[in-house]
Formats: C-alpha cells, sequence, structure tokens
C-alpha cells in the first residue's frame, strides 16, 4: 500500500516531465539506517538515558530499540551508557553546560561492516581513555560487535550542533571503508 502511495506521489509531481515505473521496495525493511546518532541525557530520576529530541525540544526521548536503526548500533550505544557511571563520565546538560559526554554517533559499513563509534564530548580530555576503549570493545565483543575505530569528537560549543571541529583518534584507524555501486569510499565522523 506505502509503495502505491510513493508511486501515485511520484507521478503527480513528474507527471509533466517522464512517467514513473512501479516502486521497488526493500526485500527487508528493518534496521537499514547505517548512521545512527543518539543523545545522551538524564531523565527526570537521574537515570542516564540515550534518545532522540522531541520535535521542536531539547526535550529528550529515550530509544533503546529502533526498527529503522543498525541493531549493532543500537547495542554499542546501551553498553556506553551502561560504562559510563564506572568511568566517572558526567553527562553534558545543555541548560548549565556543564558535563563531558554529549552524543554518541555510529557509523556502519553495510557492505564492509565496519563500525566507527564517535563520542561526542565538551572537553577534550577524555581521563581514562584507554580503559574506556578497552571496556567498550570487550563489551562490544561479548555481544559479537566488531568495532573497527572509535574517535573523540569535542563540542565545547553552546549549540544544537552534534559535531564540533577537534577529533581524536582513540582506536583504529579513524575512518571505516563502504562500498557503493561499485566504489571503495573512506567515511569519517563528518561524513
Amino acid at each position: 500500500e506505502q509503495l502505491k502511495k510513493k508511486k501515485k506521489q511520484l507521478t503527480e509531481l513528474l507527471k509533466p516531465f517522464c512517467q514513473v515505473r512501479d516502486v521497488i521496495g526493500m526485500e527487508d525493511p528493518w534496521h537499514y539506517r547505517n548512521k545512527v546518532h543518539a543523545v545522551i541525557a538524564r531523565d527526570r530520576k537521574r537515570r542516564i538515558i540515550s534518545g532522540v529530541y522531541k520535535e521542536g525540544t531539547h526535550f529528550v526521548l529515550p530509544v533503546d530499540t529502533c526498527l529503522i536503526e543498525d541493531q549493532k548500533a543500537d547495542d554499542i550505544i546501551r553498553t556506553i551508557r551502561e560504562l559510563v557511571p564506572s568511568f566517572k563520565m558526567k553527562v553534558y546538560d545543555e541548560d548549565t553546560g556543564y558535563g563531558f559526554l554529549r552524543h554518541v554517533l555510529i557509523r556502519t559499513g553495510h557492505s564492509t561492516g565496519e563500525i566507527m563509534v564517535v563520542l561526542v564530548t565538551a572537553q577534550p580530555v577524555l581521563p581514562g581513555a584507554k580503559n574506556f576503549v578497552k571496556a567498550l570493545l570487550t563489551e562490544a565483543e561479548k555481544q559479537s560487535v566488531t568495532i573497527t575505530t572509535i574517535v573523540q569528537n569535542v563540542n565545547d560549543r553552546k549549540t544544537s550542533v552534534v559535531l564540533g571541529d577537534m577529533e581524536k583518534v582513540l582506536y583504529g584507524k579513524g575512518f571505516i571503508l563502504d562500498e557503493l555501486c561499485g566504489k571503495t569510499y573512506a567515511l569519517s565522523p563528518r561524513s
């Protein structure tokens, strides 16, 4: 039904220019998103949550799993959320400008399976960085997830823009590879 509606919309839009063929649907329309962004925050009970902003606000709606996001990305974000307290990382508070961890961005290479984790922080110094990376890799491996690279991105501005200008590679090469239309692409945190 959805494909019929899409074809109808396209036909109306493109009528003056061309004829529209049938829309081809995905075989598996689940967990296809290869870039996942999660805001790290605290709920009203001060528990660490990850999720998305409610439309038009800076109120974070918690998301543990999503039917369109890569399942490994969801698992990694949950793992990071669970590791944060033991590493004494403060969650960034947009209202006060106080805290450390702001966002987590995960990129997954659809063809290669490579996974990049980007920790967006408010300050450049990540205390215990080596131990945090080691713990994250160990926990991911327990879930049969292999993280290819981990990058720290520093965004010290009071802004809703996710990524800052400074980056530091904590593990791996700082980018992942993926293929599209027979070409290989290097994807950085800001790709």
